[in-house]
């Protein structure tokens, strides 16, 4: 039975991965015209994290910077860049009502672009803590937050997994079994990611988020940048891209590692699905150019 539901899992998971991607193809167009590297754009989504700077903000309300309304963004993205996925941040939507998830899904389907992930940061509320009741909260409000990706069509949603340390690593993975099955009930993939990134080893280690991943049957999502050095970030994603259900984090930024090389090992391994764009600081000040320059780079990779 247990070999049965996975090879089902395995299906519906291709089956997802394949549909995301041939959607944005059939949607790649600029004024009615195809981007010679439409075909290489397809494989590609971008988070809004990456503009979290200048994204409109009720507490930064008086902040010159801030143009861009969330619900603008799947339209600008897909106009500037020819990128028809979108990775939300949670804290991003300003409300979670059903006519205004009804919005973001019109929003969506006007840039003829679709929401490939969810990013979920509930802060000390995660499967990590080491208060039950924590946990239990944690296991509602990821709950929630399945059913609103549901309603916006998206078909993920990346927990924080907190430090999963030794002690409460059981408990983290009862708590990430459950969350885990309720997924599969809204047919919504529970995804989670290596953390850290600096010159010191992660905590947790990309080894033990293979191995609660593996423990929860649940799925990867592998970010490039996130290793602290190029050992591990090979050992890694060779380990995290196989586990993958279809979405990867993609960063740039050379001074610390190679982003040709990272890819390179994706391909390797036959990774198939998006690289979801994770602009930061480290790529200059202005969010567009910062997530045209890594554009530019993944398209010359992939």
């Amino acid at each position: 039975m247990k070999n049965k539901m996975e090879a089902s899992d395995v299906r519906r998971r291709d089956f997802m991965v394949g549909a995301a991607i041939v959607a944005g193809g059939a949607a790649g167009r600029v004024w009615g015209k195809t981007r010679p590297n439409q075909a290489k754009l397809d494989r590609l989504a971008v988070m809004t994290l990456s503009f979290n700077s200048v994204l409109k903000n009720p507490a930064h309300e008086d902040d010159p910077a801030r143009t861009l309304d969330i619900l603008d963004a799947p339209r600008t993205i897909a106009d500037r860049f020819g990128i028809h996925h979108v990775e939300f941040q949670h804290s991003h939507f300003a409300s979670t009502e059903p006519a205004y998830l009804k919005e973001v899904r019109d929003r969506l389907k006007a840039a003829k672009s679709d929401m490939n992930q969810i990013c979920l940061e509930f802060g000390p509320l995660n499967i990590s803590a080491p208060n039950r009741v924590d946990r239990l909260e944690t296991i509602d409000l990821t709950k929630q937050w399945i059913d609103h990706a549901v309603a916006v069509g998206c078909p993920r949603v990346m927990l924080n997994q907190g430090t999963l340390a030794p002690e409460g690593r059981e408990p983290a993975i009862a708590t990430l079994k459950e969350i885990a099955e309720y997924g599969k009930k809204r047919k919504v993939f529970v995804t989670m990611e290596n953390r850290g990134s600096g010159p010191r080893p992660a905590n947790p280690s990309w080894e033990v988020v293979v191995e609660v991943i593996r423990a929860a049957g649940i799925h990867a999502n592998p970010d490039t940048g996130n290793f602290h050095d190029e050992v591990s970030r090979a050992a890694g994603l060779r380990e995290l891209y196989p586990l993958a259900c279809g979405s990867s984090h993609a960063h740039y930024d050379p001074e610390r590692y190679s982003e040709a090389n990272a890819i390179g090992i994706a391909k390797q391994v036959g990774y198939k699905g998006l690289y979801s764009i994770e602009a930061t600081s480290a790529n200059g000040p202005d969010p567009y150019l910062a997530v045209q320059t890594i554009i530019g780079e993944l398209v010359k990779d992939i």
